[in-house]
């Protein structure tokens, strides 16, 4: 398990998944912009694990599994269950970031619609059931704030046509593991994943394997070479 005595907090989060005469939906979140973390963004719902949860449980993802549905319940008012949620990545916030964070990624399912989601107005301003295509349309179109980890989840499950089978795509990929590290390169941000030449040594310009994002004037970029990486790429099935 992971070492509480760090300045990483552990974290779950829930992308809820449903089909609409729109197409397959994901429901995001707008947090206050005057939070300190992610201020403005749109989020899958989700939060930290207590540490009594933690506490309780057997393992981490067992703990991660019920903070989620705690965190899901308190945020928008769904209710989700443990053993539908399918654990599908862990993002950790990289070293340098004041706030961190091991984030266990999940999804699930449901047929719950607008009228049953309830927000506290305080931590988060705003909800949405979104096309996850036209998500990513609006976030190039800059009409929409993301994060890394959540637009390259929604990019990864926009293949699928219905949350039926993006839950069965999900449940069969192996899990992946990311802590970018965060480094310039002609004045741009770049995050650098595992299998990028550079990863190691943090140093974006190496020859090589490249597997990062480039944060451009016109939002984020995903760069993933190929085979050459060894990872698969996080934006596809």
């Amino acid at each position: 398990m992971t070492d509480l005595s760090t300045s990483i907090r552990l974290a779950g989060t829930a992308v809820i998944l449903r089909d609409s005469p729109e197409g397959l939906e994901t429901l995001l979140l707008r947090r206050n912009a005057k939070l300190a973390f992610a201020g403005g963004a749109w989020v899958f719902p989700g939060g930290a694990i207590d540490q009594s949860e933690l506490e309780g449980a057997s393992s981490e993802e067992q703990a991660a599994r019920t903070a989620t549905v705690r965190e899901v319940h308190e945020e928008c008012g769904l209710t989700v269950t443990e053993e539908c949620l399918i654990h599908f990545c862990n993002w950790t916030t990289p070293i340098g970031e004041r706030r961190r964070f091991a984030t266990w990624f999940f999804a699930t399912r449901t047929d719950q619609y607008s009228e049953e989601i309830l927000i506290d107005g305080s931590e988060i301003h705003e909800f949405q059931w979104i096309n996850l295509q036209k998500s990513m349309e609006l976030y190039q179109l800059g009409e929409l704030t993301l994060m890394p980890p959540t637009y390259l989840a929604i990019s990864l499950i926009s293949h699928c046509e219905d949350a039926e089978s993006a839950c069965r795509m999900l449940a069969v990929r192996p899990p992946f593991e990311v802590t970018p590290k965060l480094c310039r390169l002609d004045g741009q941000m770049v995050c650098l994943y595992p299998g990028d030449a550079g990863y190691e040594v943090n140093d974006p310009v190496l020859p090589g394997a490249r597997h990062r994002t480039l944060f451009t004037s016109k939002g984020m970029e995903y760069a993933h070479s190929g085979e050459d990486v060894g990872i698969a790429p996080m934006d596809k099935p």
